[in-house]
C-alpha cells in the first residue's frame, strides 16, 4: 500500500468512527479513548513508516540497535518482562513516543497528517454543516469550527476565539485533549515539541472544513506548554 493510498484509508476510517462517538444509526457508542489511542498510533506509524522510506529499514533498524540494547538492559535490570516484536524481530512501539530529532523526516509526517486531517474535515463538514442554513460568512464557519466540530470531536468547545477581521483567526484550547495524558516530566520546550506532531492533524481538519464552505486558508498549531494548544487560521485570498 502506497502513501496515499494509507492515507485515504485512515481517512475514511477515522471519518468512519463519526468523532462524535455513534455511528450512522446514532445506537451504537465508541468510547472516546479509542480515538486518543488511535491517533497516538497513528503518528508512531506514520514516523517510523516515512523513516524507512526515506532511509531504508536496515538503517532504521541499525540506527537503533545501541538505545535498544540500552533499553532492554535497563528493563532486565529492573525486572521488567521482554519488549514484545514485529514478525521483523523489531521493537513494538506503542503510545506516545519522542519526537525523532530530525527536521526533513517530520516535515514529511507533517504532510501526511495535515493531508489525513484535511480529508477529515471535509467529511464532517458535509455531514453535520447546518442543514437549516447555508454558512457563507467566514466567522460563521469558524464558529462552527469552534462550537459543533470541537464538540464533536472533543466533548467540548474552544476556550477563546479572536480576529483581527482582516482574515486572521486565532482558536485557544487550553486543555486540548490530547495533550491531558502526555506526561510533561521534561518541561516546557521538551514538552511541547513532543506534543507537536499531535496538532498537525486537527490543523488539516480546520483547514478541510473551511475548504468545503469554500474558504481557502493556512493553519498552524503552536503550543507553549501542556495542555494549552493554539490554531492560527489565515484567509488565503484568492487574487
Amino acid at each position: 500500500m502506497n502513501n496515499l493510498q494509507t492515507v485515504t484509508a485512515t481517512a475514511n476510517l477515522l471519518a468512519a468512527l463519526s468523532l462524535d462517538g455513534k455511528d450512522s444509526t446514532g445506537d451504537r457508542q465508541v468510547n472516546g479513548s479509542a480515538l486518543e489511542l488511535l491517533i497516538s498510533e497513528l503518528v508512531n506509524t506514520l514516523t517510523l513508516t516515512t523513516q524507512e522510506t526515506k532511509w531504508g529499514s536496515e538503517q532504521v533498524t541499525q540506527g537503533n540497535e545501541s538505545k535498544e540494547e540500552e533499553v532492554a538492559e535497563d528493563r532486565a535490570l529492573a525486572g521488567a518482562p521482554k519488549r514484545s516484536t514485529d514478525a521483523r524481530g523489531s521493537p513494538m512501539v506503542s503510545g506516545w513516543q519522542e519526537v525523532p530529532d530530525n527536521s526533513e523526516l517530520m516535515e514529511q509526517v507533517y504532510v501526511k497528517l495535515e493531508l489525513i486531517g484535511f480529508r477529515i474535515g471535509r467529511r464532517l463538514a458535509e455531514r453535520f454543516s447546518p442543514p437549516n442554513r447555508r454558512l457563507t460568512d467566514t466567522l460563521d464557519i469558524v464558529k462552527f469550527v469552534c462550537k459543533d466540530i470541537w464538540m464533536m470531536m472533543f466533548n467540548r468547545q474552544i476556550d477563546n476565539l479572536k480576529t483581527n477581521h482582516r482574515g486572521i483567526y486565532v482558536l485557544q484550547d487550553n486543555k486540548f485533549k490530547w495533550f491531558l495524558r502526555m506526561s510533561g516530566n521534561n518541561g516546557g520546550a521538551a514538552a511541547a515539541r513532543r506534543a507537536q506532531p499531535y496538532i498537525w492533524l486537527p490543523c488539516g481538519i480546520i483547514r478541510g472544513v473551511l475548504d468545503s464552505f469554500g474558504v481557502s486558508t493556512v493553519v498552524i498549531a503552536e503550543t507553549l506548554g501542556l495542555p494549552q494548544c493554539t490554531f492560527q487560521i489565515k484567509v488565503v485570498s484568492d487574487a
